[in-house]
C-alpha cells in the first residue's frame, strides 16, 4: 500500500516535462496550476508537507483561498491570483465529478521581511489521479489520492450538508441603525462569501452566465438579499442569491421584478434548501407584501447592493 512517505519527490521534473505529458498548455513555468479547459485535464502543484495521511487515505485539503485572503496585504498581485486559481480549478473539478493531476512539490518555503518565498527543489508527478471530496461541515474540500467519487455524490447538496439534512432554526432580522439620519442594517460578510462559494463555477444564479475574471482571480458576482433587509428580510444564506450585476439591477428595477423575486425563492432557494418549505413560505409571503405594497416597492428600489 501506498504510503505518504513513498510519494515524497525525488528528482525535479520541469514544468514544461509534466504539461506536455499530460497534454496541457503550460501558460508559465511558475503558476500553480494548468488546465486547457473546465472539462480538464487539470494538474495542480502541491506542497509535500500539506499533503495528510490518515485511515487508510492520503489527501490534502483546499485552503488556497483563505492563503490569499490571509495574505492580501503582504502578497504580490499574481500570488493572489495563483493561489484562487488553484481553488477555482479544484472547486470546476469538484462540480463536475472530475479527477485531476498532482505534482508534489519538495523544496524550501520561508517567511521573509515582507511576504512569504518559496522554492522547489523537487517536483514529481504523481501516477495516480486525485478526487475532490467534501467531509464535514467545515465547507473545506478535500483531494483525495486514488479515491473517485461514490456514485450518489451530488456537489451541492454535498457542499452544504446542513441544507438536506435538517432545517434551521429562522433568525430575527437584523436591527435598523440610524447613521446620520440614514437608516441602515448590519450584514455579515461571511454570509455574502458562502453564497457566492455555492453559484456553481461562478455563474449567475439566475442567467448562468458566468462571472468576469477579478484582478484576484475571483468571479464577479453580487450578493442580492431576495427579501431586502429594509423590507424585513433576513441576513442568511437562504434569502440571498449570487448573481450578475444585469441581473441584480432587473432585480431591483426590472419591470418584471416581483415574478424575479418569487422565482429565486422556488426555482433557485428551494432548489438549494429542498427541507426549508417553511422559510421558503415566510419568504414567499414577504414578497407578496411588497408587491401590495407600493412604499415596499420604493424601498426595494433604494436598497444597498453587495458585491
Amino acid at each position: 500500500m501506498t504510503t505518504l512517505e513513498s510519494l515524497k519527490p525525488t528528482r525535479k521534473q520541469t514544468v514544461k516535462e509534466i504539461t506536455e505529458r499530460l497534454g496541457i498548455s503550460m501558460s508559465s513555468q511558475y503558476d500553480w496550476c494548468f488546465s486547457d479547459s473546465n472539462d480538464g485535464p487539470h494538474l495542480l502543484n502541491i506542497w509535500y508537507d500539506h499533503m495528510i495521511e490518515e485511515n487508510g487515505e492520503i489527501y490534502f485539503i483546499d485552503n488556497s483561498a483563505e492563503w490569499a485572503d490571509q495574505n492580501r496585504k503582504t502578497a504580490v498581485t499574481v500570488q493572489i491570483n495563483r493561489a484562487n486559481a488553484v481553488t477555482s480549478t479544484i472547486q470546476t473539478a469538484y462540480y463536475k465529478k472530475q479527477p485531476v493531476h498532482i505534482a508534489i512539490l519538495d523544496g524550501v518555503r520561508k517567511m521573509g521581511s515582507r511576504r512569504e518565498t518559496s522554492e522547489a527543489h523537487q517536483r514529481e508527478l504523481d501516477d495516480a489521479l486525485w478526487y475532490p471530496h467534501h467531509k464535514g461541515n467545515d465547507g473545506r474540500i478535500r483531494v483525495i489520492r486514488g479515491k473517485p467519487q461514490p456514485d450518489d455524490f451530488e456537489p451541492t447538496t454535498d457542499l452544504f450538508p446542513d441544507q438536506s439534512v435538517e432545517t434551521r432554526p429562522i433568525p430575527q432580522p437584523p436591527a435598523k441603525l440610524e447613521r446620520n439620519g440614514v437608516a441602515t442594517f448590519p450584514r455579515d460578510s461571511e454570509v455574502i462569501k458562502a453564497v457566492k462559494r455555492r453559484a456553481i463555477e461562478g455563474r449567475c444564479e439566475i442567467c448562468g452566465k458566468e462571472g468576469f475574471r477579478t484582478s484576484n482571480g475571483d468571479f464577479y458576482l453580487e450578493g442580492h438579499h431576495v427579501i431586502p433587509l429594509n423590507c424585513g428580510g433576513l441576513d442568511d444564506i437562504r434569502n440571498v442569491v449570487a448573481i450578475c450585476a444585469d441581473d441584480h439591477r432587473r432585480a431591483h428595477f426590472g419591470e418584471d421584478r416581483h415574478e424575479l423575486r418569487d422565482r429565486m425563492i422556488w426555482d433557485i432557494l428551494h432548489v438549494h434548501y429542498p427541507n426549508e418549505t417553511i422559510f421558503m413560505e415566510l419568504l414567499d409571503e414577504k414578497s407578496h407584501e411588497i408587491t401590495r405594497n407600493s412604499s415596499s416597492v420604493r424601498m426595494l428600489e433604494d436598497n444597498k447592493t453587495d458585491s
